[in-house]
């Protein structure tokens, strides 16, 4: 099945908790530990709502994020550096349960087509 391209998420209110743990949701799937992270949100000059997050502790790093919306109205959290293991592997997961990645193309699709 074939699911509608998410969209930018331009109301970012009342979402900054789904987004923060989304994220650690996600960190948490790839390292397989709690990592410690700091966020700082941010709008962008196009209306879309982005994060930069530091990881510190036993994972170091800095991860930038685009928040989607998928079409059920799941929140969509793309890492910027995209890390291979989610591209290839596991696909970036979605509040609704979804799972998206990134194709040859550059487009944005379902991880299970």
């Amino acid at each position: 099945m074939t699911l509608s391209a998410p969209i930018p998420l331009t109301d970012f209110s009342h979402r900054a908790t789904a987004a923060r743990a989304l994220i650690h949701d996600m960190l948490t799937e790839l390292f397989g530990i709690e990592p410690e992270l700091t966020y700082e949100f941010y709008r962008e000059w196009n209306g879309c709502w982005r994060a930069r997050v530091v990881l510190s502790g036993a994972v170091t790093g800095r991860l930038e994020f685009t928040f989607m919306l998928t079409a059920s109205g799941g929140l969509l959290a793309i890492p910027r550096p995209l890390p291979e293991r989610w591209r290839n592997e596991i696909g970036i997961p979605a509040s609704d349960g979804s799972r998206w990645t990134v194709n040859n193309d550059g487009q944005l699709v379902s991880f299970c087509d």
